[in-house]
């Protein structure tokens, strides 16, 4: 059963200014972008390293590339380990472009999607592997216009289980009504090491909504996300490694899944959603079970469903996310923590300087620093512009 929400929560944060934002490094293209522009997504591998990708990237002879793999050691170094080639005789991107997604299997491979993009123009995008040093890259998966297996992915994680789960934003099934965009509705899948690749779900576009947003996979062994319905109802969903679904909750009428969802360390899931309409965001959260309820509502500018990141529970055992706008400088966007019960504890600025537009999840190392990525703004060593940094956030306990 809904619960009832109580508090309209102001952008001030509390009075605690011990953490610090920080630009770590800034990726540069003078003149080209060979080390990729764009960041979109960060891990933690278990060699002590993170490893991310770039939506696009520039080569050498200034042809536009399909982006990066990159390796970041803490201290802040960054080598490429795998680059996106284009076919420059089509004009295609045979492997993909804007790279979306990263995660580690269990075989120490680098799993990673490219959202857009293939071999002709029916591509879709890419599910991919590679070695940690760039090499024996594989394209597993190719995405379509018209592929039941999926389209434009959008999320990929690596499961407890030794397998590796994710979504594409459309494809699966394609209602005669031509809802979805006539692009299909989007599906949760998953892929073994040895490369089978399977479809848990495929979403109709009506009962079960659409379009989901990813999914993790909890301490029960089953997989939760949300979905954003096209933008007119989204909800949370659960989905088991064997493909048994169930909708475990309905946002309401345009209302969509604003990010995907994380399993606190007291067995709740937490997400954001947000209504077409309304001026705030809704951090919500919801029993394996099903019961729901709002937490709070935030004032939170939003670029389209790109407002918030997926939460992450930190050290400091608040809940923390990037917003792509708002914060407290000419709207370049935030880092925010939030605690469990719904305050905004922390609220902590991007000024373009450092960066702006951050829209990939946070990742905490041992010590207890956040790091993430934004798509535009940072400075380089020179004082130029950078096309999009990795950022730090200190002051947290070791975990």
């Amino acid at each position: 059963m809904k619960r009832a929400l109580a508090l309209i929560l102001a952008l001030a944060p509390l009075a605690c200014h011990a953490q610090t934002l920080s630009q770590l490094y800034g990726f540069a293209c003078s003149p080209y972008c060979t080390s990729g522009r764009e960041p979109d997504a960060l891990i933690l591998s278990s060699d002590g390293n993170f490893y991310g990708v770039t939506e696009v990237s520039n080569t050498s002879n200034g042809g536009a590339g399909g982006g990066t793999v990159f390796k970041l050691t803490p201290p802040g170094q960054v080598t490429v380990v795998y680059n996106f080639p284009e076919n420059s005789t089509t004009g295609f991107y045979p492997y993909g472009y804007n790279q979306a997604g990263i995660a580690e299997g269990s075989d120490g491979l680098l799993y990673g999607i490219a959202s857009s993009g293939g071999p002709n123009s029916a591509s879709a995008g890419t599910l991919w592997r590679v070695r940690k040093d760039g090499t024996a890259f594989q394209v597993l998966e190719y995405y379509c216009t018209s592929c039941t297996t999926g389209g434009f992915p959008n999320s990929i994680v690596a499961g407890s289980d030794g397998n590796i789960y994710g979504t594409t934003g459309y494809g699966g099934t394609f209602p005669k009504s031509g809802i979805c965009e006539s692009l299909g509705c989007g599906v949760v899948f998953k892929l073994t090491t040895a490369g089978a690749y399977t479809v848990l779900h495929a979403f109709n576009g009506t009962s079960d909504t659409s379009e989901p947003v990813g999914v993790i996979q909890a301490s029960d062994g089953d997989l939760y996300g949300a979905t954003a319905g096209n933008l007119s109802e989204g909800s949370v969903f659960k989905v088991t490694p064997s493909g048994q679904f169930s909708t475990l909750h309905l946002f309401g009428s345009s209302t969509y899944g604003l990010s995907g969802i994380t399993q606190a360390s007291n067995g709740l899931l937490y997400g954001f959603s947000h209504g077409v309409s309304a001026p705030t965001v809704d951090l919500y959260d919801i029993t394996t079970g099903g019961s729901f309820q709002v937490l709070a509502q935030i004032t939170q500018p939003l670029y389209k469903q790109f407002g918030l990141s997926q939460p992450i529970q930190a050290s400091d055992g608040n809940l923390w996310a990037a917003a792509s706008e708002g914060g407290s400088v000419s709207n370049w966007g935030r880092v925010l923590a939030v605690s469990t019960s719904g305050a905004v504890v922390h609220s902590l600025s991007f000024t373009k300087a450092n960066g702006s537009f951050a829209t990939g999840p946070l990742v905490q190392a041992s010590d207890g620093t956040l790091y993430g990525t934004t798509v535009k703004g940072g400075t380089l060593s020179n004082g130029d512009s950078a096309y999009g940094v990795i950022y730090t956030v200190t002051g947290l306990p070791a975990r």
